[in-house]
């Protein structure tokens, strides 16, 4: 008589691979805040290190808007081949091979005599590069931090607020000693040192760490006939390669026999029927299953493969499996494919979008400002040493709160996407204060308050996308994201430098900066009243069903 297992919940102890949290993860952040100091660091000094070029050429602010626009919008654009890079590779050798690519950028532009020149390898060569490298560090930051993730990407960037503090003073430095040219070679080999950071990406399998977790398992305690028991799917018990016990619901084992048209004495036995199961599979996630049924006889076990039994019958009886259909793949196949390799379904959420919109509109608003501020204090007559000094101030304030603030952070409840809207709102009134100022002392001023909030708005920026993703298609978010981002800057950016010089105005230009962001703080308020409208309306759909549902059992009763 076939006996049959009454299922019991069990708490259990197993292990767990987990990302180490720390240990090499550290190194992992040395190498993001070598390849952000060697790359991005760049970008504030651009107006500093190509203002007399682009001034001989008759461009000035719309020309520089127009590189720097290029730049971010190849850097974002670069989102489209970046997850699906690292799905094919691994995110060290994207970032190798990209922080080459930045360093040819920076050399080939030293000779330039053309916007098309500058446009053509700083911009859309270098953003190449440039967004290559820089996303790697952010998906592996990823991977190795968990609970110390804010402080993490804080010290990450670092980094680029380092270089943003030295990079004015090297330009400085470098133009009062040699040429434009000269200059500009140095620092393509200066930015030859991203490949260094690049080396220390290892793959975080070769670092994860056993810990012992609890969790709930059913097993099969008693022994009873099937007719004193109800008719459900049964629960094999699962023993995985290294000793790992779990449980698989199997379909009824009396329908796979008929289906499988296996004799019976096939499947008698006195012991349980069980199945081996691998482990998962670490690399492809997924799980290889061999159902065997296991018959002892006189201390004797025997291992029977129902797969083999079948093979075995097939080849007896010289019967030919039949062969499967093959089906054309149409342009909808093609499309449905192409969208879940990309994710492109989480362009269906309106939250994401909304996510989108407030991230994009502040890297156009950050890069736009970086890129006037040199212009801005050179109208007012300061010195190209006086302008270096002051962007250093700013980067110098920034670098405390990317140390400071991030431990803060991962001990408090806000979410991340608060801490992102208050930093930024922050800066935005910071920039428009620097707008009235036309001294030394109000502007150094108003550049380390801006400093300051701006290092905990970039801090919170990737952890915004981290705390939106489930954790496994975050590449995939981080690359729409990066989409996004180029789409906007490529339309806001070249716009921005020709109100500029339409209007001539400076201040105006930062203002409109300002702007921008409120239109963000806007868009984020109006989500969080119809979220709660939706949610509040499901709520009362549930009180008066289960209003009804009492009202009906009292008059059943």
């Amino acid at each position: 008589m076939l006996l049959v297992g009454v299922n019991m919940k069990t708490k259990k102890n197993r292990i767990k691979l987990v990302p180490p949290d720390g240990g090499w993860g550290w190194l992992i952040v040395l190498g993001s805040s070598l390849i952000n100091f060697s790359t991005r660091a760049i970008e504030p000094s651009f107006g500093l290190l190509f203002g007399d070029l682009l001034k001989q050429l008759g461009v000035e602010t719309t020309g520089a808007s127009l590189v720097i626009s290029t730049l971010g919008g190849i850097v974002n654009f670069s989102g489209l081949i970046v997850g699906p890079l690292i799905k094919k590779y691994t995110y060290r050798k994207v970032a190798i091979i990209g922080a080459i690519i930045s360093t040819a950028a920076i050399m080939l532009t030293a000779p330039a005599n053309s916007m098309i020149h500058i446009l053509i390898t700083f911009g859309v060569l270098g953003g190449i590069g440039f967004g290559l490298s820089t996303a790697c560090t952010l998906v592996g930051i990823n991977d190795y931090f968990s609970k110390k993730k804010g402080q993490a990407v804080g010290l990450s960037m670092t980094g680029t607020a380092v270089g943003f503090m030295l990079m004015p003073q090297i330009v400085g430095f470098l133009l009062d000693e040699y040429d434009f040219r000269s200059a500009l070679l140095i620092i393509g080999a200066l930015s030859l040192h991203a490949t260094v950071g690049a080396c220390l990406f290892q793959p975080v399998s070769w670092h994860k760490k056993a810990v012992v977790v609890e969790v709930e398992e059913e097993e099969a305690h008693t022994l009873l006939p099937p007719d004193k028991v109800e008719k459900k799917d049964s629960i094999a018990s699962i023993e995985t390669t290294n000793g790992v016990r779990r449980n698989v619901s199997s379909p009824n084992l009396e329908g796979r026999k008929n289906l499988l048209n296996i004799p019976p004495q096939a499947f008698s036995r006195k012991a349980s029927l069980i199945s081996n199961v691998s482990l998962l599979d670490d690399a492809g996630n997924t799980f290889h299953i061999q159902g065997i049924a296991e018959e002892e006889s006189d201390n004797e076990l025997e291992k029977i493969t129902v797969n083999s039994y079948v093979e075995e019958t097939h080849v007896k009886n010289n019967l030919k499996p039949k062969p499967t259909k093959t089906v054309k793949n149409s342009l909808k196949d093609r499309l449905s494919k192409f969208s879940k390799f990309m994710d492109l379904d989480l362009l269906r959420d309106g939250v994401y979008l909304n996510i989108l919109y407030g991230l994009s509109m502040c890297i156009v608003a950050e890069m736009n400002f970086k890129l006037i501020v040199p212009f801005f204090l050179s109208n007012l007559g300061f010195k190209h040493s006086e302008i270096a000094f002051a962007l250093s101030s700013m980067a110098v304030s920034d670098i405390c709160a990317r140390i400071v603030v991030p431990p803060i952070m991962d001990r408090i409840t806000f979410s991340r996407r608060a801490t992102f809207i208050f930093g930024s709102v922050c800066v935005a009134l910071g920039r428009s204060c620097l707008a009235l100022q036309t001294t030394m002392v109000p502007i150094i001023t108003a550049l380390v308050i801006i400093g300051f909030f701006r290092g905990i708005s970039l801090t919170s920026f990737p952890l915004v996308l981290a705390e939106y993703s489930s954790g496994n298609n975050f590449p995939s978010v981080l690359g729409l994201s990066m989409v996004s981002r180029g789409v906007f800057i490529a339309i806001f950016g070249p716009l921005s430098g020709y109100i500029r010089d339409v209007t001539n105005s400076y201040p105006l230009f930062i203002h409109s900066q300002t702007v921008l962001m409120a239109s963000v703080l806007i868009a984020w308020i109006v989500e969080i009243i119809i979220l709660k409208s939706k949610n509040n309306k499901h709520a009362i759909i549930d009180a008066l069903q289960k209003e009804t549902e009492d009202k009906n059992t009292e008059t059943k009763t």
